[in-house]
């Protein structure tokens, strides 16, 4: 089976009500800005993305995906294939997020620098 290939958007709320996708170009070996897994990320899972030409990133939320499947005789499809040369296509929706460990309190002999 083929990797799927996922594409990340950070979603950011406009002044119109509406949102701003901005695509994260995530390093990799195939040098496309995606990531190329045989496990994607879940509705409700926290991932840390770093951008490697905004040199930006951070943790994650993401909050949908949208599927994308080659069409037989398409360029990830050629004809005559039995099956696809490319994995499904992945977009995938985050806003940032707060770590697991948003909520860690620090214990009352941490708080005092451990004297």
């Amino acid at each position: 089976m083929k990797p799927v290939v996922c594409s990340f958007y950070i979603r950011t709320p406009a002044e119109s009500g509406q949102f701003y996708y901005d695509r994260v170009n995530v390093g990799s070996y195939h040098g496309d800005g995606k990531l190329h897994t045989p496990q994607p990320p879940q509705v409700g899972d926290l991932l840390h993305l770093w951008d490697t030409v905004k040199r930006d990133g951070g943790t994650y939320v993401v909050l949908a995906r949208q599927w994308l499947y080659s069409s037989y005789g398409s360029t990830n499809w050629p004809v005559l294939e039995q099956q696809p040369t490319v994995g499904p296509l992945l977009e995938v929706i985050v806003e940032p997020a707060e770590g697991v460990f948003r909520d860690q309190a620090l214990r009352p002999d941490e708080e005092d620098g451990g004297q």
